[in-house]
């Protein structure tokens, strides 16, 4: 009940601020020509390629693993549940959903040694209990811009399950020493690994990461949301929800700048101590705790910069700002 008044208030005060006003939620329709705010901000992906709607996996495997630079759109349904892997995509493309049910399922995507994609507003389920199948990898590439996607899996995250965790793998996997990356507006839910970067404590080559994280939904999870190994991983105003083990981990000297989240249900919301020899380091500031237990910091930076700007959103607007506008589905608006 104390819950329900407040985000009663808070949604009182936005809409007496003109918060929820038409423009603001102009914001959550989306556009070939909206630019990635974070270290992911120099990415064009498939920009001044030529733009191809598809239907089907043949269509899409055609423009996606090109070597030529492709504007792709997709409507329905990509079903890759006869592929025997993940599907590779090539550098300078533009992956986009354009119909509310605009999704990939079955395998998940593979980017290995490319750069500048950009993957928006689709729905990406992990479907088969493969280790070796995530709904995205990022693997040895730079310039990568995800954003409004809903990744999932079937995985129901509950104590019992944990004998099970290995029989899938995780939603986004950043790793290999990838680098200008952002992730931005997604939902993650319904896994229990999530999403990291760094795929190793003696992966050294992970210490050139540099990861942004903002305005994502993090439901319904275990951990790894995300764990970061060595490198310099930026994490704002994002919505933790449900989360089983751990939210955010900084390991083997990483380190994360962590603004202005809101944490809710989460049983240890930051920690630079799990299961590595080295400890991380965070700098937490104006965060939000409802109902959650202590954090664990053992190594604090005194001053973490990042080389972009950006906007905080107060900690407090975060539930009802990001489950309006986080995800996959949203209405766009093409040239």
């Amino acid at each position: 009940m104390k819950k329900s008044i407040i985000l009663v208030l808070i949604l009182g005060l936005l809409i007496t601020f003109g918060f929820s006003q038409e423009e603001e939620f102009r914001e959550f329709v989306l556009t070939l020509q909206d630019k990635p705010v974070g270290f992911g901000e120099n990415t064009t992906g498939g920009a001044g390629g030529k733009v191809v709607t598809v239907d089907n996996i043949e269509d899409f495997k055609k423009y996606a693993q090109a070597k030529e630079p492709y504007i792709i759109l997709i409507k329905g349904v990509i079903d890759t549940s006869k592929e025997q892997a993940q599907i590779n995509i090539e550098s300078d493309k533009t992956i986009m959903g354009i119909t509310p049910d605009a999704s990939i399922v079955g395998w998940g995507i593979y980017l290995k040694g490319v750069q500048n994609v950009i993957i928006r507003n689709l729905t990406i389920k992990n479907t088969f209990e493969n280790p070796k199948n995530d709904a995205i990898t990022i693997d040895s590439s730079k310039n990568i811009w995800i954003d409004h996607c809903t990744l999932s899996s079937n995985m129901v995250v509950v104590p019992e399950r944990e004998k099970d965790k290995d029989k899938v793998d995780a939603l986004l996997d950043i790793i290999k020493g990838s680098q200008g990356i952002t992730v931005s507006w997604n939902i993650f839910e319904n896994s229990w690994k999530c999403t990291q970067v760094g795929s190793s404590d003696s992966s050294t080559i992970d210490a050139e990461a540099r990861v942004t994280y903002h305005h994502n939904i993090f439901r319904n999870t275990n951990s790894r949301n995300p764990s970061v190994r060595f490198g310099t991983v930026h994490v704002f105003n994002n919505y933790y929800q449900n989360v089983l083990l751990y939210a955010i981990a900084s390991r083997m000297g990483a380190k994360v700048l962590i603004e202005n989240n809101y944490f809710e249900n989460v049983s240890l919301p930051i920690t630079t101590q799990f299961e590595s020899p080295q400890d991380g380091y965070v700098k937490e500031t104006g965060n939000f705790y409802w109902e959650c237990g202590d954090n664990n910091i053992t190594q604090e930076l005194k001053e973490i910069k990042v080389p972009y700007k950006y906007e905080l959103d107060e900690a407090d607007v975060l539930p009802y700002l990001l489950e309006k506008g986080a995800g996959a589905g949203k209405e766009v608006v093409l040239p």
